[in-house]
Formats: C-alpha cells, structure tokens, sequence
C-alpha cells in the first residue's frame, strides 16, 4: 500500500519544496535558501500543527493543481490566490481538511506572488546540510533538487504531535527599511538615490534576487574585490540599477554594496511581483552594548535585549568558567563577543587607576583579550571588539600613553578586533592610528559634562537612575550621530526595566538595532 502523498497535476510557473534556511554552510558556498516569505511558511505549519522545520510547498504566481488522494488536512499562506477545493473557494490563513480524491487549485494573486501550501505531516524530502529546501542553483535538497512538474508524487511525512494554532495575514506593501552600507561607495549620494526613487520589479527577478528598473543610479567606483552577501543586500552593478538580493542569494558578489534591506523586511522581496513599484526607506542603525560575565547583575535577559557583549576576561571579574558560559550564551542570542579588559584590580573591581608603566599595560590588556579570544576560538565564536573597564577605560580617554598601550596589545590579537571607546575621545583617535577600526561608545544610564567626558560616578547624580530619562538620553544620543554604540549597565538598579525601555525607544525612534561585528565604525 502506497503512503500517503499527494500529486501534482499543474505545477504551474514555479512550485518548490522549501523548509528553515540552510545555515552554516555559507563558507562552503552554499546559499540559504529556505521559504522566500518565512512568515508565510511558519504560519501554514502552525495552522495544520507542523513543527516549525516541516517542508512545504512555496508556489510562485499560482496556476497550480494538487491531487490528494487520501484525506489531508492543508493551509494556505501568503498571497491569496484565490484558491478552490472542487470548484468550491476556500480561506487562506485557515487549516481545511481535504476529501480524498479531491483537487486543490489555485489561481494567479492579485496581490503578492508566493503563496505556501502546507499539509499535516508536511512533505517527506529527505535533509541534505541540515534543510529539506530546495537549493535550484545547486540542484539538491526538496524534491529531486528541481522545481516541481505536472505528475510528480510526493509522499507526506507522519502526523506530528504539534498544536494547530491560528495565525492572521500580513499586510504586505512594497516599502523596504535599509541601512546604507558605508563600506563601498562611500559617498552618501547614491544611497539618497536609492530612498528617493521608486522602481519596478524587474522580468529578470528571481529567487536569486530582484532587479530594480527605474532611473539609474549615477555614481563612480573603481573595481572591488569579491566580497561577502547575503540576503537583503542591495547591490550596484555598472548599470546603475540596483539588484536586492533575495534568499537564493549567492556568498559572494563583485558589485558594490549600495545598502542592506532590514531581515525583518527580507520577507517583502518574496511578495513582490513583477512590475511591481518599489520604495526604500533609510534607518539609521545603532549597537547595544553591555558589561557581562562580571558576576552582578542579569546576564541572560540582558543578552536578551543587546547586540554586543563586552565578557570580564580576569582583571576586575571573571574566569576561565565564567567567560566560557558567557560566550556561549552570547551565541544562543546572536550577540557579538567582546572582551572586557582592566587594570588587576580584582579588590576594587577595576575602578581604581594603577600608576603602571606603558609596557605593562600593554602585557596585561593582551593577556586577558588573548584569554577571551582563546575561548571564544574553541566555542566556535569571533572576538570582534575590546572594550576596556573602569579606571582604564576613562584613563585611555584622556590620556595618549595609557591610549597608546591599550591600542598595541589589541592590534597584536590575530583576528583584528575593533576597539571600543568613549565617542570623540583620544582612545579612539590613537586606535586609528595604529591601524585599529574604532566604535564610539555613547552612555543611556550616564551623565555628561560639558567637555563630552563622563560625571566620574564619585559625584552625586553622575547615574541617571530614572528608565524614561535614560531612554530619552538614549535617543537623543543615537540622533546626534557622535557614537555607533550605547552603552546598557547591568549592574545599576532598574538595569533591565532601563535595558527594555531604551530599546523599545530606540526602535520607535526609528534605529535598526545592529551588532558591533557588523559596524563599520
């Protein structure tokens, strides 16, 4: 007796087997892939009660047929496509059992271009690196690692065990958040020229990526060398007319990168027709940034709400232990690993300034980061920024020879960490000079004196202790465009209620929150 599957009478323009992303592979050259609406695609298997990793059935355009000859139970996400069962309509967004020997069909959407079919037990395609996706440029993964066609059989997998749940559409418009890459084509020209055009969708768009038509780009730029992209990454090729990358995007690319779309729009491109107008709109991006592994405060909900780590590394705070259990739930959140340097001063936790000579600093500073950068390498992490502690942290911003030592014992760690300092201060000026990248720091929870130094937290009030005068400090700070990061302490009462509420305000005020290994300082 055959399982249970399904058949596929009209395959229509393009019909795919996607699954979760194929992640970790990208070193080898080998895309993402994955649902190019992922909301769509979670959506319908939480309707029929699928775990979140079930393969599906992504149909772009409609003009599909689909046979069962056993009873289902299915949902539709995504576009609606007008979608019948027996020549009677049915709902997106709403599981439907299925009668044996029935026909789903769907028509072409008016609005959006992929709609996701999903059935109770999802579809059986083995996993080749960890996905069942289709990978079309490679031929592998989903079905026979190709687009559907008319009479293909596909088997569905056993009942799961998961809660059907109910989900609701999304609105879908063609507006796009970006953050402008300021790596290549430095100039802010092209990028105002991107955010006050509209374009269409190109013919030639695909799940690679979607070409922009309209009026081009003027801009002058030498060749570059291959670089890294990804998803949502906006190119410029000699044409003038940008290319947004979509989920089938390759590792590399030899145009410029004019921007990036925000991840939380990448499920956008996946709904644009072609023909369709186009619009982008600029955000401005920050780095949240906290002290951890200190022994005080709530590590793991404040690696909840950050984007970068700064990891005691046994100056002030810390162990072996401690920095090993830190990183690896930085990693688990998606935060950058840093180090935390100070004078030793584990008595005074790092807040008494040392009368040390330059050399040693330069030892002891290389000692800790090399430890952190150490553990970081066997956890499977990048150290992508140092930011010093306390007493040596306020030192190295007044001072060029206690700048000068911090600034050799980063530069000499092998993977070229970025040094992290208070915005506008020598330490920034003197990293640059010895070759570092630089990330200025700004202050939620602190206050300022009229010279742009910190009030030392000797004085009275020198702790903003109110988490609505800390969030608006926050904003106000991240407008002035003198820092790339702000600084959250979670050693401060209120720490969390002030860590939330900055970020909330942040994202309100129109921020995209982005990491320290992803600034380009």
């Amino acid at each position: 007796m055959m399982p249970e599957h399904l058949v596929i009478e009209r395959a229509g323009m393009q019909s795919i087997i996607v699954a979760e992303a194929r992640m970790g592979y990208r070193h080898e050259a080998i895309a993402w892939c994955g649902a190019f609406d992922a909301h769509a695609l979670a959506d319908a298997n939480a309707i029929v009660g699928n775990e979140a990793h079930a393969a599906a059935i992504e149909v772009a355009y409609g003009n599909i047929c689909v046979r069962f000859p056993q009873a289902s139970l299915v949902a539709l996400t995504g576009a609606d496509a007008d979608a019948s069962l027996d020549g009677e309509p049915i709902a997106a967004y709403q599981r439907t059992l299925v009668q044996p020997g029935a026909r789903l069909r769907l028509a072409s959407p008016l609005v959006g271009a992929r709609t996701v079919l999903a059935v109770r037990g999802g579809i059986a395609v083995p996993e080749v690196l960890g996905s069942r996706s289709t990978d079309l440029r490679a031929g592998f993964g989903g079905f026979q690692g190709r687009a559907l066609r008319d009479g293909d059989v596909l088997a569905i997998g056993e009942r799961g065990t998961e809660r059907a749940m109910t989900r609701e559409p999304r609105a879908y418009d063609a507006r796009l958040r970006v953050v402008r890459e300021r790596l290549h084509l430095g100039a802010s020209a092209p990028f105002a020229q991107l955010c006050s055009r509209s374009w269409r969708a190109s013919p030639q768009s695909d799940r690679t990526g979607v070409r922009c038509e309209g009026q081009p780009i003027a801009f002058l730029s030498d060749e570059i060398q291959t670089l890294a992209v990804f998803p949502g990454t906006i190119q410029l090729p000699p044409s003038g007319l940008p290319i947004l990358l979509g989920v089938d995007a390759p590792t590399t690319g030899g145009y410029p990168v004019l921007a990036h779309v925000l991840a939380e729009d990448i499920w956008k491109l996946g709904q644009i027709r072609i023909g369709d107008t186009m619009t982008f709109l600029p955000v401005q991006r920050i780095d949240l940034n906290a002290d951890l592994g200190e022994g005080c405060g709530d590590d793991a909900a404040l690696l909840e709400i950050v984007t970068s780590a700064n990891i005691a590394c046994g100056g002030h705070a810390g162990d072996e232990r401690s920095m090993r259990a830190t990183i690896r739930a930085a990693l688990r959140c998606g935060v950058s690993v840093g180090a935390h340097p100070s004078y030793p001063d584990r008595e005074g936790f790092g807040r008494q300034a040392m009368d040390l000579r330059a050399e040693s600093i330069t030892a002891f500073v290389a000692e800790q980061v090399g430890a952190l950068a150490r553990i970081a390498r066997e956890e499977g992490a990048e150290l992508t920024h140092v930011k010093p502690h306390g007493a040596l942290y306020n030192r190295s911003a007044v001072d060029d020879e206690i700048a000068d030592a911090v600034a050799r014992a980063v530069a000499s760690i092998a993977s070229k960490p970025a040094l992290v300092g208070l915005a506008g201060s020598r330490s920034l000026e003197r990293a640059r000079a010895h070759g570092l990248r630089t990330i200025g720091e700004l202050f939620a929870d602190r206050r300022y004196r009229g010279d742009g130094t910190l009030v030392p937290r000797s004085e009275p009030a020198a702790v903003i202790e109110r988490s609505d005068e800390a969030a608006a400090q926050a904003v106000e700070l991240a407008r002035s465009g003198r820092g790339e990061s702000i600084c959250l302490h979670g050693d401060t009462p209120h720490a969390l209620e002030h860590a939330r509420l900055i970020r909330a305000r942040l994202a309100q005020a129109g921020f995209a929150l982005r990491s320290a290994a992803s600034l380009d300082g």
